[in-house]
């Protein structure tokens, strides 16, 4: 990957060392001619905003190894999961398996089944990790799904997918992801790994606009999901006394989707696999770890795990006045997040070694 000639696709970097993907991704030459592209046609009567959604979800699952028909659209990630969680068939005693690393988006959804009785099981994060241990004492035969981040959002551990849905799968369980962080960062393969459900929005490592997300549906799961809600899009015969939903992943689907936003992101899923997602990984695991192992020297309170197998592109760490170092830092031009737990920092594959050392030196000055 010739970095320096990605850069020029990244205006933003000519202005910042934009480390903040995992909060938004800067908007790419190629996203931003697809957005005005759009408005072109649409101001000559031809967006075609269906076709172009559906040729969105199809680069979508060439992403992540999936099947055109096991994925469908989605207003974001928080939707997605939540289509899930009310279309899974619920028993007497059910239980859902979740965490307390997660965002909120994947805590809401499965909360909110407690009207249903059901029996939401919250496993403790032990060094902004999952423990797959802990995993496996939490489920029984009445697990009917364990949800969990690919990679979590504020201490960047990675699960491992495979691993989490052979459990799973043992208790007869689903397995439902949260591919927000890791989508568009790391290399994602939902056959390989066996996933069930994996939901993703468009505008962090999918570079698009907001207002897009994709839904993948295991093929074998299809035909016995009963959609609890449903829209339109998800009809494929129309009968006013019992529609007829579509006999694909779209029977997930609700009205009409942020045309713009998936037209956007599907010029941003494009570009990965013109990369290669697996050179993607690489390069945002080589810059992450130059961080972790770089402020692991500098001796701030890292709270991203040091396990290389954990490691993602987000790595946080907490520092006395945080604030106060965001702020200097914005001001030297170096844009990460604050988050709760400190200073996140997230750098894609078209920052630079000397944008990470930079950021490093800074922090070492404000730690003298």
């Amino acid at each position: 990957m010739n970095v320096q000639e990605v850069r020029e696709k990244f205006p933003m970097t000519k202005k910042y060392a934009y480390l903040n993907v995992a909060n938004h991704g800067p908007p790419s030459l190629p996203v931003q001619d697809a957005v005005r592209g759009f408005l072109d046609d649409w101001d000559n009567l031809s967006r075609h905003g269906d076709k172009r959604t559906e040729e969105a979800c199809v680069s979508f699952g060439k992403l992540i190894n999936a099947r055109p028909h096991e994925v469908c659209a989605q207003p974001n990630t928080s939707a997605g999961l939540t289509a899930v969680a009310e279309t899974l068939k619920w028993r007497r005693g059910s239980n859902v398996v979740i965490n307390d690393l997660e965002n909120s988006a994947n805590q809401v959804p499965w909360l909110s089944q407690r009207r249903r009785g059901v029996d939401v099981r919250i496993i403790s994060g032990v060094d902004g990790a999952v423990r797959v241990e802990d995993v496996e004492e939490a489920m029984d035969d009445n697990t009917v799904a364990l949800s969990i981040s690919h990679v979590q959002w504020l201490t960047g551990a990675r699960s491992d997918l495979r691993t989490l849905a052979s459990i799973a799968h043992d208790h007869g369980a689903l397995l439902v992801v949260d591919g927000i962080q890791a989508a568009g960062s790391l290399a994602v393969d939902v056959k390989r790994d066996d996933v069930d459900f994996y939901a993703c929005g468009s505008y962090k490592w999918l570079l698009g606009p907001s207002g897009a997300g994709f839904l993948y549906v295991r093929e074998e799961l299809i035909d016995d999901l009963e959609p609890s809600f449903y829209g339109y899009r998800a009809v494929g015969k129309l009968d006013l006394d019992k529609p007829k939903l579509k006999e694909t992943a779209k029977k997930m689907e609700l009205g009409e989707p942020a045309y713009l936003s998936f037209v956007g992101t599907k010029a941003g899923v494009d570009m990965f696999l013109e990369l290669g997602p697996g050179a993607i990984e690489e390069r945002v695991l080589k810059l992450s770890g130059m961080l972790h192992d770089g402020l692991a020297e500098l001796g701030v309170d890292l709270m991203s795990p040091s396990d290389e197998g954990l490691r993602s592109g987000v790595v946080s760490f907490s520092i006395d006045d945080a604030a106060k170092l965001r702020d200097q830092l914005r001001a030297a031009g170096i844009v990460v997040s604050l988050r709760p737990i400190g200073i996140r920092v997230s750098a894609d594959f078209y920052n630079t070694e000397e944008e990470v050392e930079r950021l490093l030196e800074h922090v070492g000055a404000f730690l003298s």
